[in-house]
């Protein structure tokens, strides 16, 4: 794990980036004391577009809860056939 003081860690945020990107973690401390712990995810997300990711992964439910949290509210006025379409093109 890599550390960098909280001013590093904003002036060369593209470097840290790529060393999370590579897999390692990098600790951000600011006085001496850890303020924040980025880390590589522990599951490939989803690519742009909603893009399935590798087969077996239900990418449906995945894309689904992110669009629910995009977009909590429900659609006004969307009928069941609509609803339904929907359904099947996730």
């Amino acid at each position: 794990m890599s550390v960098a003081t909280l001013q590093q860690f904003g002036q060369n945020l593209p470097a840290w980036m790529a060393l999370v990107m590579r897999g390692e973690s990098v600790a951000i401390v600011d006085g001496g004391k850890e303020v924040a712990r980025l880390m590589p995810p522990a599951a490939p997300a989803l690519t742009v577009n909603g893009a399935k990711p590798a087969a077996g992964e239900d990418w449906r439910k995945a894309r689904l809860a992110e669009l629910e949290e995009t977009f909590p509210e429900p659609v006004i006025g969307a009928s069941a056939e609509l609803e339904a379409f929907r359904a099947e093109r996730l």
